[in-house]
């Protein structure tokens, strides 16, 4: 009981302290991203403390199967190379009873990013969805610099040459959705000013260029009113998907989340034990290199099953049963050696 209470402390402490440190590089270089867009007007600045909250869930799904991965290799091998796995053995630590064990927090480890991946994180990707649309319009127009471009949403292109005040001179604009208010087109015009109600964008003294089903018009005008609010689908894509076959690579997604920690055990236990004249971080690379290899295959294998190029079955479960077989050669080929 007292060797597997330290086995267990060493796993929790270093899945702790991992956990942690890829954390904070993630946060940081995110923060470092939204900064940017921020600078530029994309999204408001005020928000950004709250992008990165929300998405907190959306890290820790993959940063704790990670990490409780790492935690095996850093365990066994600081064990093996400090010749304390000896008196494991000794006391009846087989490989199998490590595997067993470590399926305890393993589970654990499979049912929080199970939880996070389908009831957290889709609630805490509308919330960014919804801070990612705060800036208002009103707050894009103050944006407006002469001589560059700028995009109001996400059907509209805007130049202007210069700017008195609240007032835009020599503005060009351009439409590439035929849902928008001029179709498909370009429009010039003298002077443009914010609307009274904050959303539209009124044109005065100008021209409207455009073209629908090959054919091209030419229209002059005194005054014109364009919606310039930033609305996306952005929230109604993560609610429905744009087909089954993304929800169904979504779903297989949420649960390659919880396998990959089970599996884990099984790559990190074999591949973890060094000799004592060895060090004890002499296999850190070669399991990184393994885990990252089975995560980019998966996230490879998602993609995949959304554009149609891999059947939604197997899909991702072939990937699995790969690595499981995997796992379970290295076991046969440690026993094998043993004998």
């Amino acid at each position: 009981m007292i060797l597997n209470k330290y086995f267990l402390k060493d796993i929790f402490l270093y899945t702790a302290s991992v956990s942690i440190i890829f954390l904070l590089i993630i946060v940081s270089s995110r923060s470092i991203q939204y900064l940017e867009q921020a600078a530029v007007g994309e999204i408001n600045p005020s928000v950004v403390g709250w992008i990165i909250l929300y998405r907190l869930p959306e890290f820790f799904q993959i940063i704790l199967p990670f990490s409780f991965f790492l935690s095996l290799v850093l365990t066994i091998g600081r064990l093996s190379a400090d010749s304390e796995l000896t008196i494991f053995e000794q006391n009846g630590f087989s490989d199998k009873r490590i595997i067993l064990l470590s399926l305890l927090p393993a589970t654990l480890v499979a049912s929080i990013s199970l939880a996070l991946s389908i009831f957290i994180s889709p609630a805490s990707s509308l919330k960014v969805a919804d801070l990612m649309e705060a800036k208002s319009s009103e707050e894009i127009f103050q944006s407006l610099q002469p001589g560059g471009f700028l995009t109001l949403n996400k059907n509209l292109l805007i130049y202007l040459k210069e700017r008195d005040g609240d007032e835009l001179q020599s503005v060009f604009l351009k439409s590439s959705n035929k849902d928008s208010s001029f179709m498909e087109g370009v429009v010039f015009a003298e002077f443009a000013s914010l609307g009274n109600n904050k959303d539209t964008l009124v044109l005065q003294n100008g021209s409207i260029y455009s073209s629908n089903k090959g054919r091209s018009s030419n229209l002059t005008f005194q005054e014109f009113q364009i919606d310039i609010s930033n609305k996306s689908d952005s929230k109604k894509n993560l609610v429905s998907g744009d087909s089954d076959t993304v929800d169904t690579a979504k779903m297989q997604w949420n649960f390659s989340l919880a396998i990959l920690s089970i599996i884990g055990v099984l790559l990190a236990v074999p591949i973890s034990k060094v000799n004592p004249r060895e060090g004890r971080y002499r296999k850190v690379l070669p399991a990184i290199f393994l885990f990252v290899l089975y995560l980019a295959l998966l996230i490879t294998g998602r993609g995949w099953i959304e554009s149609g190029s891999l059947q939604p079955f197997p899909g991702l479960y072939m990937i699995h049963l790969i690595f499981l077989f995997m796992g379970a050669y290295f076991l046969y080929r440690k026993k094998q050696k043993r004998l």
